[in-house]
């Protein structure tokens, strides 16, 4: 009786599972039972046959019908012994299955929550089939090279900035020089020479957001947490951003302090690219918004402006370094293409997530999330 409860307990779990016939999984177990129900029902009819058989030689000799009702209950209690036969290999061969095919899911799962950071991979291997063991050290040995080839980008991107800041930063002061002294410069000349420094600014400033970037991606730039109230630091940041952008900031904290354990200096940057996004893409008459929530074990702050909004295919892509939703308005707004993802990484770095919600002509929120202290 304890088996059978056990049966039926497992049966029933096997049954509320979403069934997948293009699985790997589902097609080895059928298989498994189509093989073993050929197999047993071959035996049974043969086993069948040799009951009779020698019931009919016990009726000649002892004058026992085929009819006895002990017959009848020895073959109800064959066919029970059968059905119960089938039912566990089935739960047997799909355990098996599933236990051969756990490092497959292992990496999948893997690749879904790691593969854009792509971290070392170390399945637990012991006991799988060799086929798998093969795999795994393939996407491993992949890994490693996929690693190697962004670590090299990114010293590449650094060193690059590091050698085009100095000259260009010389050009700069040079051009900035000339244009104090331009009272004997035409107005043609004038006009050329303003268009030099705006673009030898802009250059500085896309230089700078390249180290930022390569610095808020490199493992070897370590972080300075310390365990912060976030109430403090947004009402610091809007403080100055509302004396240096000239925008109305209104701010939606939390009553009680919430606490995270996060780098002062990047979240100071992540909440000024946010904020300077705001201000660039919406009107200056248009206040932002800064909001502090707990929900849960995450402190979750948003930065919400009314401006043109973002449609809804380009809000996968606006964490790309170098993506706009619109490039006509690099020389109106500045940017630079690059804050976003230095928002993106920063916040992964600090073990926190970050996304958007918006709708053209209503404007966007920009949302990121911290793991909170005392929850």
């Amino acid at each position: 009786m304890n088996l059978l409860t056990l049966l039926k307990r497992q049966l029933a779990q096997v049954a509320q599972v979403r069934i997948n016939p293009s699985s790997l999984q589902f097609r080895l177990t059928v298989g498994i039972i189509i093989i073993f129900i050929v197999a047993y029902s071959g035996f049974n009819i043969w086993l069948d046959w040799e009951i009779k058989k020698f019931f009919m030689i016990t009726y000649q000799e002892h004058g026992i019908s085929f009819d006895d009702p002990n017959l009848s209950v020895l073959m109800q209690n064959v066919r029970t012994v059968s059905i119960l036969v089938v039912a566990i290999t089935t739960t047997i061969a799909n355990l098996l299955v599933k236990r051969s095919l756990l490092p497959l899911h292992q990496m999948n799962q893997w690749a879904t929550t790691y593969a854009q950071e792509l971290s070392p991979y170390q399945p637990r291997l012991t006991g799988s089939l060799s086929e798998v063991k093969a795999i795994a050290k393939t996407w491993s040995d992949l890994l490693v090279r996929l690693t190697d080839v962004r670590e090299q980008q990114r010293q590449f991107t650094n060193d690059l900035a590091h050698e085009l800041r100095s000259p260009l930063s010389m050009v700069y002061a040079y051009l900035q020089r000339t244009w104090q002294r331009s009272h004997n410069l035409s107005d043609a000349q004038k006009e050329a020479l303003a268009m030099a420094v705006a673009d030898a600014e802009r250059m500085n400033q896309i230089l700078q957001d390249l180290l930022d970037l390569a610095r808020a991606g490199s493992i070897a730039m370590p972080l300075q947490t310390e365990q912060l109230i976030l109430n403090d630091v947004i009402a610091d940041m809007a403080q100055m951003s509302e004396k240096f952008a000239g925008r109305s900031i209104l701010l939606e904290l939390a009553s009680f302090p919430i606490k995270a354990q996060a780098d002062r200096t990047q979240l100071m940057q992540i909440l000024n690219h946010l904020i300077d996004n705001a201000v660039k893409h919406s009107d200056i008459d248009e206040t932002i918004t800064l909001q502090l929530t707990q929900a849960d074990a995450w402190a979750v702050i948003q930065v919400i402006d009314r401006g043109c909004g973002i449609p809804l295919a380009e809000q996968s892509r606006i964490f790309e370094p170098f993506y706009r939703v619109d490039t006509s308005r690099t020389r109106t707004t500045g940017g630079t293409g690059l804050g976003l993802s230095i928002v993106k990484r920063l916040v992964e770095r600090m073990g926190g997530q970050v996304g958007v919600r918006s709708e053209p002509g209503y404007g966007s929120t920009f949302i990121f999330k911290l793991p909170a202290i005392g929850t």
